[in-house]
């Protein structure tokens, strides 16, 4: 994973937070909220985010396909794009629930596969701006500082 694009990422995570998900956090309308099933739920943050993330990681990777959770629900055929070359994978509101209820956690979680096995992943919790990030060989990674794993005890 090349630092340039992590740093991509990391812009990009905070971009959608700032403009598509913290405008609407505690501020959601009655027709803001869709239920996709009898305990999931949609919010007009979770497709906005959705749509701003595919676009910019379309830019930043052309070639890797993009599975997004909601074109997935409105599609499960984009399903079987997960086994491409490269893929992107996007659950654009983690904890929509809590979202749409106006508590945390939430955040934004994004992975990028290669023939459907994961090679990078990132978690940003939108209402502290941490950023956490694994990538298979190099670790995983806090604000950018290396973490490990250690006994509890």
């Amino acid at each position: 994973m090349s630092q340039s694009l992590d740093r991509d990422i990391a812009t990009l995570l905070a971009d959608v937070a700032q403009n598509a998900i913290l405008p609407r956090y505690q501020h959601l309308a009655t027709g803001d909220i869709v239920a996709k099933a009898a305990d999931d739920m949609v919010t007009v943050a979770d497709t906005d985010a959705e749509a701003r993330l595919s676009e910019a990681l379309a830019r930043l990777l052309p070639e890797a396909a993009i599975v997004g959770e909601e074109a997935a629900h409105a599609d499960p055929a984009v399903l079987d794009r997960l086994g491409d070359s490269l893929c992107w994978v996007i659950d654009p509101l983690d904890g929509t629930n809590n979202f749409a209820a106006g508590k945390p956690p939430f955040g934004i979680l994004l992975a990028l596969a290669e023939k459907g096995e994961t090679v990078s992943g990132w978690i940003y919790d939108v209402l502290s701006g941490r950023l956490c990030s694994a990538h298979r060989g190099q670790g995983a990674f806090v604000n950018g500082e290396p973490v490990r794993a250690r006994t509890s005890g």
